[in-house]
């Protein structure tokens, strides 16, 4: 049996747990905050793992089996992520189940999911690479170095969230939605599908609830902030793209 397309895989997994988030809210609401945050962090920290492991298996020892489970459409951490929007938009009319929100824990789980997920997808430039002997990035117009770079960046920002100092984790979310919005511009110039966006997806996606967490869900610097992100990406993306690639 083939398996989903990476897009249909991160929407089924997120919707999935949204769903699941927003229906059991009012019941997980009974459970104290410390609790559920404490849970929260051990679910996502397990399922991470198991994405680690996998993807290890695939990148060191060559097992084909594990690969989807080691990449970030597929992971099952999406649920996780997908729950905590789901149960955040039910908090909107039941202003009595936000006291989770202000949890370090929680945030720490956020932290683990988005972190571990951007030094995972740094290293896997370099085992792509070193597979294949190609660079994508040369193909669709950006130099090799350019490439490094952003690799670099996404270990090295990727990390710095699984610190614990918000003015890191905020230096790091601005150069990490940066590198996203480029993404997306570079996936949008060259008329990619749905599925070729989808890791950059999957990476936004936690990008965002992290971000919200660490703000303490004040969405106006939230959003302006993605605003300027994606400003800069644009800019960036101009002038370092080879006008004669294809």
């Amino acid at each position: 049996m083939s398996l989903p397309s990476p897009f249909t895989a991160l929407l089924v997994l997120f919707v999935a747990g949204a769903v699941a988030g927003a229906t059991l809210a009012p019941r997980l609401a009974e459970i104290p905050p410390a609790r559920m945050a404490r849970s929260y962090l051990v679910a996502v920290a397990a399922l991470m793992a198991l994405r680690v492991v996998a993807y290890t298996a695939f990148n060191v020892f060559g097992i084909q089996a594990v690969r989807p489970l080691g990449t970030g459409p597929y992971d099952l951490t999406n649920m996780l992520v997908g729950g905590l929007y789901g149960f955040a938009i039910t908090s909107l009319t039941r202003p009595g189940i936000r006291a989770v929100f202000d949890e370090p824990e929680l945030l720490l789980a956020m932290r683990v999911a988005t972190g571990v997920a951007f030094v995972l997808a740094g290293l896997g430039t370099f085992f792509f690479m070193e597979r294949t002997g190609n660079d994508p990035f040369i193909a669709i117009g950006y130099t090799h170095k350019f490439h490094l770079f952003i690799m670099t960046a996404e270990i090295l920002c990727g990390a710095a969230l699984l610190l614990p100092w918000r003015w890191l984790t905020v230096v790091a979310l601005a150069g990490l939605t940066t590198d996203m919005s480029g993404a997306f511009f570079t996936h949008i110039r060259f008329s990619d599908a749905l599925d070729g966006m989808a890791p950059a997806f999957t990476m936004v996606l936690r990008l965002a609830a992290l971000a919200l967490l660490t703000a303490r869900w004040r969405w106006v610097p939230v959003a302006v902030g993605a605003v300027g992100c994606a400003a800069v990406a644009l800019a960036g993306a101009i002038v370092m793209l080879n006008p004669k690639a294809p």
